[in-house]
Parts: C-alpha cells; sequence; structure tokens
C-alpha cells in the first residue's frame, strides 16, 4: 500500500438529517473502521472528514456550507485532511461543490456510499478530486452497524414516488426501492441475535413497502412476518403516509406484541386546499379519522408528527384550520417547520410564495399551541409506572440515566449504575414538554433476562 494512504488513521462524521441519514452515517463509519480508521475526537484532527448532508430545509443547507467555509483555513493548515460532503446535499449539487468549495475533495451521492474506503484511497493516490453522484446503488444490502447498545434501524426501502411538491426526496433519494422481505427477516433477526432489544424500521414513505417488488408485498405482510418467537422486544417504524395507511396494517400493530405503541403519522397541514397543493392525498378530516382508529385499535397510543405552515397560498384562515386539526389531533410532541422552497421543487416554483415574516410568526403560533398539548398530556401522565428501555447516561447530568417508553416518551431517572440496554420499570414524577424526570423502581437482571 502507497505510503501516503497508509498514514490515514482517524476519521469524524457529522450527520445532518433524518434518521435515514444517521443509518447512512453508521454504514460509511464501519466502512472506514473496516480499514482501520479510528474515530477522531474533534473534526479539525481526523485524516478524513465527513460531512453527511440533509437538504430537506433551507437552514440544514446553511449549517453545512458555513462548517465547510470554517475549513478553508483548517484544511490550508492540514493540507493532508481528506474533506468528504456525502448525502443529500452532495446528490443534490454534485459538481458545484467542487466550484464553491476548493477544500472539498470527495462529493460523495446517496446511492454510493459503499464506494468511499475507495475514494479516499484514489484521492491520496493523487487521483485529484472526485465526484460520485449515481442514480443507482446497493448500500442497503450491507449489514447495519449500529452505534447505539440497544436500538437498531433497518432500512426497508429508498426512495418515494410521492412526489409532494414541497420535497426533494425523489430527487435526491430516488424512486421507491424495497429490499425483499427475506433480506429484511434476515437483517432484524441478526440484529436481535447480537442483542439489540428495539429495532427501526426505516423506509422515506415506509407504508409504501413492497408496491415495487414481484410479486407485490404490503407493509402489513412485513409487520406480521417479523412477529414470533424471534421477534425484538420492541419494533418501530417511520415515517408513514397517512393515505396509505391501510386498516390491516392498524390490525397488525395492535396484534403483534412487538410493535410499539408510538407513531409518527405527518399531517403538514391541515387544510384541505393546501394538502390538495401539497399532493398529499388526504383530507385534514380523514387525517383525524384515522388518528381516531389508531387509537380506538391501540390504547395508550402514542402520536407524534410533522408540520409544515406557510405553504404557497396558505391564507390566515387556511392556517387556522391547521391550528384545529391540532387542537383535535392533540399529538405528543411534533416537528414544526415554516416552509423552505426547496429548487427544482414544483413548490419553489408557485408564484404566491407566502412573505418570511408571515411563515415565522404562524410557526410560533403553532409551536405555542402544541407545547401547551405536549406539557398538558404529560401532566396528567405523573405517577404512572411505566417500562423504559435504558440508552444510557444523560449528555447533562451524569448522574442520571435516561431511555424510551415504548409510547416514545423521554425519560431520565437517578442511578448510580449504569443500565443501558436494559429495561426498567420507573414512575413518572415530574412532567415537562419534552418528557419526564422519574424514580426507577425495578430493573431486569440482565439485558434479555
Amino acid at each position: 500500500m502507497d505510503s501516503a494512504i497508509s498514514r490515514l488513521k482517524t476519521y469524524f462524521l457529522q450527520t445532518y438529517g433524518c434518521q435515514m441519514n444517521v443509518y447512512d452515517s453508521e454504514i460509511l463509519a464501519s466502512l472506514l473502521e473496516a480499514q482501520n480508521y479510528q474515530p477522531a475526537t474533534a473534526p479539525e484532527q481526523a485524516d478524513v472528514l465527513v460531512f453527511n448532508t440533509c437538504c430537506v430545509r433551507d437552514n440544514a443547507d446553511q449549517k453545512v456550507y458555513g462548517r465547510l467555509g470554517d475549513f478553508k483555513f483548517i484544511k490550508a493548515e492540514r493540507p493532508g485532511q481528506i474533506l468528504v460532503v456525502a448525502g443529500c446535499l452532495a446528490q443534490k449539487d454534485g459538481e458545484a461543490f467542487l466550484e464553491r468549495f476548493p477544500q472539498v475533495d470527495i462529493v460523495l451521492g446517496t446511492h454510493d456510499v459503499q464506494a468511499l474506503p475507495e475514494l479516499v484511497q484514489r484521492v491520496q493516490a493523487g487521483e485529484g478530486r472526485i465526484v460520485q453522484v449515481g442514480r443507482q446503488g446497493h448500500h442497503l444490502d450491507l449489514p447495519a452497524s449500529p452505534r447505539g447498545a440497544s436500538s437498531a434501524m433497518v432500512p426497508i426501502s429508498m426512495g418515494c414516488d410521492q412526489w409532494c411538491t414541497y420535497c426533494i426526496v425523489p430527487y435526491v433519494r430516488g424512486q421507491l426501492h424495497s429490499r425483499p422481505v427475506v433480506q429484511v427477516l434476515a437483517e432484524v433477526r441478526r440484529l436481535v441475535g447480537l442483542g439489540y432489544r428495539e429495532i427501526m424500521l426505516l423506509g422515506q414513505n415506509v407504508n409504501d413497502y413492497g408496491r415495487d417488488l414481484q410479486p407485490q408485498v404490503e407493509f402489513a405482510d412485513l409487520l406480521e412476518a417479523l412477529g414470533g418467537l424471534d421477534a425484538p422486544d420492541r419494533l418501530r417504524f417511520t415515517s408513514p403516509h397517512p393515505a396509505g395507511f391501510t386498516p390491516r396494517v392498524i390490525q397488525v400493530m395492535a396484534a403483534n406484541p412487538s410493535v410499539c405503541e408510538h407513531i409518527h403519522l405527518p399531517l403538514q397541514a391541515g387544510d384541505d386546499q393546501v394538502l390538495a397543493r401539497m399532493k398529499r392525498g388526504y383530507t385534514g378530516q380523514q387525517f383525524l379519522d384515522l388518528v381516531a382508529r389508531l387509537r380506538q385499535a391501540i390504547p395508550d397510543l402514542g402520536i407524534t408528527t410533522d408540520i409544515i405552515v406557510g405553504f404557497p397560498g396558505e391564507t390566515e384562515a387556511q392556517f387556522q384550520r391547521t391550528l384545529e386539526v391540532v387542537q383535535q389531533a392533540r399529538f405528543d410532541s411534533a416537528f414544526m417547520f415554516a416552509y423552505s422552497p426547496r429548487p427544482g421543487t414544483p413548490g419553489s416554483l408557485f408564484t404566491d410564495q407566502v412573505p418570511e415574516s408571515e411563515r415565522m410568526e404562524r410557526l410560533y403560533r403553532l409551536i405555542h399551541l402544541q407545547n401547551g398539548i405536549s406539557e398538558e398530556k404529560h401532566r396528567q401522565r405523573m405517577g404512572r409506572e411505566v417500562e423504559v428501555l435504558v440508552e444510557g447516561r444523560s449528555k447533562k447530568t451524569s448522574s442520571r440515566l435516561t431511555g424510551r417508553t415504548r409510547q416514545n416518551w423521554l425519560v431520565h431517572f437517578d442511578s448510580e449504575e449504569d443500565f443501558s440496554g436494559r429495561l426498567a420499570r420507573v414512575r413518572l414524577d415530574q412532567a415537562f414538554m419534552w418528557g419526564f424526570v422519574g424514580t426507577l423502581l425495578e430493573v431486569e437482571p440482565s439485558a434479555g433476562s
């Protein structure tokens, strides 16, 4: 091996965006570690620095651009450092990254994750700067390499066929590509065998799974197949599309004890005209009817959501309808955003863009409403005893452990002993908008016992 290549020792990986990006980062890290790289404690110290990027909203773009700007000066002091831009923003901008940022060595698209080690070696061998942003790839076939102690993500599909007018995902992740059922089952069983207690199934629209397979498979079939003796303690999935949420999926969720009592169900907007312009395929009332059916079938269900305010053409009256749906749905929590035009999407071409000041004012009002609902619902749960899967030490208070309930509520509790990876019974003593502080009552003797 060339001596310049052999000197590479460390890497640092910065992830932006959704859980699919987090999963891709786990794969990128495992590929580098297979080549004997070790994680660096800071990006400035790494021999290989990877920014795995998101482009769903403009603020995600700006964060990446800002950090890349910082490394113009760091790279001048460490010219041997390899700077990689990967992920959705890399897929979207491609060659433009090399033109705008001379400090970038590699631009790696969403379909070419597995090529990272080879590209690093090619740059070190003197080949120059490289862009690889193909339209097809097979990194979903690679084994997952979870970073956590107890939870693991398993992508069951990549890409999306919905073409919502605000969304850039189909342009950077491609159209729907589902993994074969047998491959998903084998991967879940492998991870359960390694001791992972919780499995998260991932997909851009996870319940679109199987439509592109031959013969076709329904998402409910996969959920049903993941039950039984070798099922994980906890099974989650994200994110489903409300328009494709079938009664059978609800039935299988209720019947499979592994499936957690939580669902992330993106609303996006509450007004019918706005939803139609977004190409969401459902009305506000149909969304509320789905919420009611889910809660009837699955007692104590936690529901979280995504909401966009200020979509082009949205009037004050239409925004008020979103507030009304939020009031009626009573989500446990929500990711809430002001609309961000994404170049290349139909929404960015609409001429009736809502002024930024109005978008932000509506966002603040929505956040105030939803945060009040979240805090009120949590206060009503004080005193309950819940099952918590312990994730590890709190980042803010080392004497506390942190974990999540099956409903995905965040719970902190004091403990001198580290029970990471175990199921604990905790009483909820204090309620906040973000979750709970509780008291440890009981913990299983060892993980999985």
